[in-house]
């Protein structure tokens, strides 16, 4: 049967959805209604023709290609009538989510929050309620969305807390309830997913599978095996079958708690639901086996996964390789790279800088350079980070041309250094003392487009300081100065360097600039300065810095007081080193080297009392002695030959638990020898090792010494011996001064035997003989007649004597012997007998003494 064209119009107006549809229609009609006149005009039954034109039009109609598909609602209208409970519910469906419909600031709205313009956004939402208009439900699930994608989550809960609290928007629905879970799963808040999923069902809306995955992946992240499991059962119970990613998220949770037993338990079971795992499943089963350390595990795993089908990944590859570099089996992790490579798997940026790190961590450039070669010769291009790394490899060694030469590398691949490149530059320089490479360096940091700070300046003027090229140094703090990049802390550490290279006058040159330009020095660069005044004893110019801290308004501190002290002491200056220290308690700055360099001050002087009273006083201020101050009070006893008072510090040292060192030892065997007791001298020499002290040049030295003074020349010939012998004895060999000794001892005992023998030993061991040592000898010869003797130790004496090298008193000792021996002297005027008697002048013993005196 025909339909009337009346009809057909009336069913398009039911079918057409919209006026843009119409629009298109329209056109259509128009076409068809001249081709049913057209076609009428020729064929007797137009009937048929239009009956024809409908099919056709319905047809395309149908097909859903002219027009796009109706909401549910048209589809409604159709076919049959929407529930009751369809009428009233507000939820938010997949459709209507994100509007497209939506015109206006609304529209505007939601295309900026898809755009992830949260602040555009919020901002139109603010305009849509001045404007008295309600936000449609899409707005904010738009903002939900948009805020949850950014990592805003506390903005995602604020738009879904404002949606519920407004009823006449709509309920949000399941999805805007997983995205808000599902982001405090991604930032590991298990609790405030789980708080979200319990007012999702306290609202009645329904969970899905991803409600509980989003659970699932929360428990994961915090690696909670035990909680993961909690609503993997959840999901169950809610009828809800477990699909892949409720499992591979399982598996993740016991990858994170590296619990490797539990992983294989998953996936074995995954397989018995019938799920298929993936090499996602796979991956994390051989990541729970390489953090609970079973590197043995992991690769089984990664065997079986390709044996059931399943492709490794450069993931599975790429853990395993990270446990065995980090473990330093690194030959092995080359070997699993290579294994890779030939299973076709190419090897990604993360797998080379796994065994970079490995390289790095050994110090091996070798296989690093190797490593970077391998990495060229294939498609995978080194990143920053990998160039940095291989910076880091030579920074640590404080190698500044290797760390410039991979930068140039860098820059010549159009990587861009960073913030780490820039840093890693600067390690470079702070760790070397060889100042190659600091120019290339600079240059290429330069290039890559950073400028000089002052963190490089001083780098590189540290560097040239270390290396001992003070000129370059001071050239580059010239640049520094004139680039604007002058700070207090360059400039100071400047001061610092050329103090502590003992060139006082630059230092101070550099200070006084800093104090012109109105730059505060620091207390360091004050006290550097100090400190090497003191070392040259000058206590004015040590007073002179400090009057210039007190006017730069800085802190006097121990460390300045110190110097000061220490400056007295050098000079001689006991008094003044006592009034420093009484004004370094007074302002609470001394310490234990304030009381110590004043005691040491005191013990020069010899002023004994005075040392002892700084000494006990010290103890009194809570400040507890070490083993400098005890060794310079008994080094004071031993100045004036006090052995009794010097043994009481020692035995009060012992009681209060400080360990005696061998100054300590030294300091008692002189004072023994002063006061002329060799038996006690020989006693502290031989308790030494008991100790675990061993005696040097200086202990044999003053005990020989001692016993030539009282008469001992046995006893000195024994610890001569003992000297000769070395081992645990005595490290050093007989000195001059030793040898020398011994010969006079057993010459002036008048055993011309043993002085000559001892004398010979001397030119065998290759030691010069005093001129003493020979008079003495000569000395002894001529009291007992053998004048013959005496002429042949006298023609030595000269031999050993060259003229005009030999002056003063040791020429007058070879001119006296000549006297003697010719008859126009007399014995007892002769200098030969004052050279017996006082074997321990400061001319003949001078270098003996600065050594002792030194310790």
């Amino acid at each position: 049967m025909m339909m009337p064209m009346t009809s057909f119009r009336a069913f398009l107006g039911d079918v057409i959805p919209s006026a843009s549809a119409a629009r298109t229609v329209l056109p259509l009609a128009l076409i068809a209604g001249i081709a049913i006149s057209s076609v009428t005009s020729y064929v007797s039954d137009s009937g048929a023709i239009e009956e024809l034109m409908f099919v056709i039009v319905f047809s395309i109609l149908c097909s859903g290609k002219l027009f796009p598909k109706r909401s549910k609602k048209v589809v409604d209208d159709i076919g049959q009538q929407p529930t009751e409970k369809s009428e009233k519910s507000k939820e938010i469906s997949d459709e209507q989510f994100f509007d497209s419909d939506l015109s206006g600031l609304a529209g505007k709205l939601v295309a900026a929050a898809k755009a992830g313009n949260l602040k555009m956004a919020a901002s139109m939402m603010e305009s849509l309620r001045e404007e008295g208009k309600a936000p449609p439900a899409s707005c904010y699930g738009a903002l939900v969305s948009a805020s949850a994608r950014s990592g805003d989550i506390q903005g995602a809960e604020r738009w879904v807390e404002e949606m519920l609290a407004q009823p006449d928007v709509g309920q949000p629905n399941v999805i805007c309830f997983n995205m808000l879970i599902s982001a405090f799963a991604k930032s590991g808040d298990v609790v405030r997913a789980e708080s979200w999923l319990e007012r999702m069902r306290a609202v009645g809306v329904q969970l899905d599978a991803m409600s509980f995955n989003a659970m699932i992946v929360a428990c994961a992240r915090a690696g909670d095996v035990e909680r993961a499991e909690h609503w993997f059962r959840q999901l169950c119970e809610a009828s809800i079958t477990p699909n892949l990613v409720s499992h591979s998220s399982m598996l993740h949770a016991c990858a994170k708690a590296g619990d490797a037993n539990k992983a294989e338990q998953w996936l074995e079971r995954a397989q018995a639901c019938g799920i298929e795992p993936n090499a996602i499943c796979y991956n994390a089963v051989i990541h729970a086996c390489t953090q609970s350390g079973n590197g043995e595990r992991a690769m089984f795993w990664l065997d079986e996964m390709a044996a059931r089908g399943v492709q490794p990944t450069v993931r599975s590859y790429g853990t395993i390789m990270d446990l065995l570099a980090k473990g330093d089996d690194v030959k092995v992790a080359e070997k699993w790279l290579a294994r890779m490579l030939e299973a076709g798997i190419e090897a990604d940026a993360v797998s080379y800088n796994m065994l970079l790190g490995a390289y790095c961590k050994n110090g091996d450039k070798t296989s690093a350079r190797a490593l970077y070669e391998k990495m060229r010769s294939t498609s995978v291009t080194p990143s920053t980070l990998f160039f940095n790394m291989l910076m880091n490899l030579h920074a640590q060694t404080g190698d500044v041309l290797g760390a410039a030469l991979w930068l140039k590398e860098m820059r010549r691949l159009g990587l861009e250094a960073d913030k780490v490149s820039l840093n890693t530059a600067v390690k470079a320089l702070r760790q070397s003392s060889d100042a190659t490479g600091v120019e290339m360096l600079c240059k290429e940091l330069r290039t890559a487009g950073f400028s000089l700070g002052v963190a490089v300046y001083k780098a590189v003027i540290s560097v040239y300081v270390r290396a001992g090229d003070m000129v370059r140094a001071e050239a580059w703090m010239h640049e520094m100065w004139g680039s604007g990049e002058g700070d207090s802390a360059g400039c100071s550490a400047l001061v610092v360097a050329f103090a502590g290279a003992g060139d006082i006058g630059r230092a101070e040159q550099w200070l006084v600039r800093m104090e012109e330009a109105g730059l505060k020095a620091t207390t360091g660069a004050y006290n550097s300065l100090a400190h090497a005044l003191a070392k040259s004893g000058d206590s004015s110019a040590v007073e002179r810095i400090m009057v210039r801290m007190e006017a730069a308004e800085l802190e006097i501190t121990g460390v300045t007081y110190n110097a000061l002290i220490s400056a007295c002491s050098k000079q001689g200056d006991a008094i003044r080193a006592e009034h420093w220290l009484r004004k370094s308690i007074e302002g609470g700055k001394a310490d234990v080297a304030s009381y110590s360099a004043v005691i040491h001050a005191c013990a020069k002087a010899s002023r004994l009392n005075q040392a002892e009273e700084w000494l006990e006083q010290m103890q009194v201020s809570g400040v507890e002695a070490n083993v400098v101050t005890f060794n310079s009070v008994i080094n004071a006893c031993a100045r004036c030959g006090e052995v009794t008072r010097a043994e009481g510090w020692f035995e009060r040292m012992k009681k209060q638990a400080v360990t005696p060192n061998l100054s300590t030892f030294n300091s008692l065997i002189n004072a023994c020898a002063k006061a002329g007791d060799v038996t006690r001298a020989a006693y502290w020499l031989s308790v030494m090792p008991d100790h675990g002290v061993t005696p040097d040049g200086v202990s044999y030295g003053t005990a020989i010494h001692s016993c030539t003074t009282q008469q001992k020349p046995a006893l000195a010939e024994k610890f001569l011996e003992q000297m000769r012998a070395g081992g645990a004895a005595c490290k050093e060999q007989p000195s001059v001064f030793c040898y020398n000794s011994v010969v006079e001892a057993w010459a002036r005992a008048g055993d011309i035997g043993a002085a000559s023998r001892w004398l010979s030993e001397m030119k065998k061991a290759g030691v010069e003989a005093y001129p003493a040592s020979f008079s003495a000898l000569i000395t002894a010869c001529m009291q007992r007649g053998l004048v013959k003797e005496a002429e042949a130790w006298k023609v030595q004496m000269a031999e050993a004597t060259p003229t005009p090298s030999r002056r003063g008193s040791q020429r007058q000792v070879v001119d006296a012997a000549d006297e003697l021996l010719t008859g126009r002297g007399s014995l007892k005027a002769s200098p030969l007998r004052s050279c017996q008697g006082h074997p321990g002048k400061p001319e003949i013993h001078h270098e003996w003494m600065a050594k002792s005196n030194t310790q």
